[in-house]
């Protein structure tokens, strides 16, 4: 994750939390992920990437780099990274710490703590990226772990889940994209509040009673995103959704 994206997640993160736009309830959150999932597989081809996400406040730290130290390796340690063993990774730059670690069947757990210039306050996120070939029932087991270890620690927040690939060969989108997408909203049982599109993206911002978590972009409830880009080099459609939004470029 660079600099740039992280800023802007935590971002993303402090307008919800401070001005009400994401409405998220825990309990909720690993059914949310998998109806998000098994719906979205029909759709991809075998080789699609699974992300799960977790951004919350986690205290102040002043944006001093040595407090930001501090609660990285607190935090870390609680959710069983064990510091400066052989597998994991740490770093420590301009007031993000970030410690990465590898999981069962080839997934990477990254744990960032930062503190955004100008602020006092701490922000975690917990992130996993998995194959899609991944047991998808370990990976929500995952997630429900880390859900209780984070409410330990007092860390409020929200879980963004998404899932990218290539858009399945057997569902022929190449003279329809549109058609395609509509296709995708109907099955998450969803009506389509926002769009937009180019000559090589297509994507929707959905309002679903199926979700539990959400996330308002001007008066429109959201609780999924689904977006469609040409490969321009490759052909081929590129499929990516997420809930409550989408966070990764698609």
């Amino acid at each position: 994750m660079s600099k740039r994206w992280t800023q802007i997640i935590i971002g993303i993160t402090i307008l919800g939390l401070f001005f009400g736009w994401i409405r998220h309830v825990d309990a909720q959150a690993e059914q949310d992920a998998q109806l998000l999932l098994s719906v979205a597989k029909p759709y991809m081809q075998s080789n699609e990437h699974i992300t799960f996400k977790y951004t919350g406040y986690f205290g102040t730290c002043d944006g001093v780099d040595a407090k930001v130290m501090d609660a990285g390796e607190r935090l870390s340690n609680k959710l069983g990274f064990q510091s400066h063993t052989s597998n994991e990774s740490i770093s420590l730059k301009s007031g993000i710490y970030t410690v990465k670690s590898e999981v069962a069947e080839s997934a990477v757990v990254t744990l960032t703590v930062a503190s955004p210039v100008g602020q006092s306050a701490c922000y975690a996120v917990v992130r996993l990226d998995a194959p899609g070939s991944a047991d998808q029932s370990q990976l929500l087991k995952w997630q429900e772990q880390v859900t209780a270890q984070l409410t330990e620690q007092g860390i409020q927040g929200m879980w963004n889940v998404m899932i990218q690939g290539n858009a399945a060969e057997a569902i022929s989108i190449s003279n329809d994209p549109k058609e395609f997408l509509s296709e995708l909203v109907q099955a998450y049982k969803g009506k389509v509040v926002e769009r937009y599109e180019d000559g090589t993206t297509f994507s929707a911002s959905v309002v679903s009673s199926e979700f539990e978590a959400s996330i308002r972009s001007g008066s429109q409830k959201v609780n999924v995103q689904i977006a469609l880009h040409l490969d321009t080099t490759s052909g081929l459609w590129r499929l990516t959704i997420g809930t409550p939004i989408i966070t990764m470029e698609y």
